[in-house]
């Protein structure tokens, strides 16, 4: 049975961000599966990827979102195999909610929107978004659609940083937290792969007429994290499509054409600003540990992928230390996966025995 998804616009006339700044008439994407319950304490709030987007589970069309960026591995929704009826996130007991981020590109205000006061897009002037702004604007969301408390959060990736705060932010709200492939702070090569992905997205200001180049650059820089190198190997097949005239004496082997294709889509589907605008929020991200105990009423599920190069396995057993330290249920399941970090987008069947039981 396919997913029944319902796909809207929450709307907020004034939002004063974290920095102080003020941004107006703030529009959220935002999608539901199944109802409400009538006390209101059944709901799922997800938090997406980086790249991710409300577009949670079913079947989309570019006829229905115009103005967005769009290709063709957006037709189906992102976790199409873990929501549904029947499905590991079961939408016949859940009400699940899922928003495209503050700074996004797929429908939510970001630098690609129109600023009224300019009747241009902010582009560059966008502000500084941080995850806690985000965070904020998706409980407003909640309040606005009659959730009084969550069921669970649950984060993949960077969503799995959001959902941590969102818990720290509102922890009486909260039952369950499930984060994926995450952690609780930056890693020294996260900061750096931000840098220089920031450093490449920097470089278009001064050649705009190459601006999806260096987007396409930055995706690279950052994919190779998301699958292991056995997948890409695996993945990367035949002889390369690209001739030697793009990079003399490079582009021959098929894990290069590989690498090349994925930044090539990329641009297709997502924009230069948003994703200098998300990954400046995921760099500035930082949590008081002191708040941890804040979680003391909240069950905490961390799963590890074996294989994760984004997100290492020591990362979720060091945050792992700290809440047992701070005396919080917490409970750590490993899955063993050939495909990296985005186990969680291609593996549903490894989760059902670890989220299963949880939710």
């Amino acid at each position: 049975m396919k997913v029944q998804n319902k796909t809207s616009k929450f709307y907020i006339p004034q939002f004063k961000l974290d920095s102080g700044e003020l941004l107006e008439n703030v529009e959220i994407a935002y999608t539901t599966y199944g109802t409400l319950s009538e006390k209101g304490d059944n709901a799922v709030l997800i938090f997406h990827a980086l790249t991710g987007s409300h577009m949670l589970a079913g079947n989309y069309s570019q006829e229905e979102n115009p103005k967005i960026p769009w290709n063709d591995e957006l037709e189906i929704g992102w976790w199409d195999e873990f929501v549904g009826v029947s499905k590991l996130i079961d939408t016949e007991k859940y009400f699940v909610v899922c928003a495209n981020y503050l700074g996004g590109c797929y429908g939510t205000t970001g630098p690609n929107s129109i600023d009224n006061k300019t009747g241009l897009e902010y582009g560059e002037n966008f502000p500084n978004i941080s995850f806690k702004d985000i965070e904020i604007s998706q409980k407003q969301l909640l309040d606005e659609l009659g959730v009084k408390s969550l069921k669970a959060v649950i984060g993949p990736s960077i969503g799995g940083l959001m959902a941590l705060e969102f818990s720290l932010l509102y922890p009486d709200f909260v039952e369950n937290l499930i984060s994926i492939s995450s952690g609780y702070k930056l890693s020294t090569i996260q900061l750096l792969h931000n840098l220089e992905q920031a450093y490449v997205l920097n470089l278009a200001k001064g050649s705009p007429d190459r601006r999806d180049e260096y987007l396409s650059l930055a995706r690279m820089i950052a994919h190779k994290t998301y699958i292991s190198l056995e997948l890409l190997a695996s993945r990367a097949k035949g002889e390369s499509k690209y001739g030697e005239d793009i990079i003399n004496g490079f582009l021959s082997t098929s894990q290069e054409s590989y690498m090349m294709h994925q930044g090539e889509k990329f641009i297709e589907r997502f924009t230069h600003e948003s994703y200098n605008s998300i990954i400046k929020g995921w760099q500035n991200f930082s949590i008081d540990v002191e708040k941890i105990e804040r979680l003391k009423d909240i069950k905490v599920l961390v799963v590890s992928v074996d294989s994760d190069v984004c997100f290492y396995p020591e990362e979720q057993l060091e945050f792992i230390k700290l809440l047992e330290a701070n005396q919080i249920n917490v409970t750590h399941k490993t899955i063993s996966s050939t495909k990296g970090h985005d186990c969680f987008l291609l593996e549903p069947d490894l989760f059902e025995k670890k989220l299963g039981k949880f939710i």
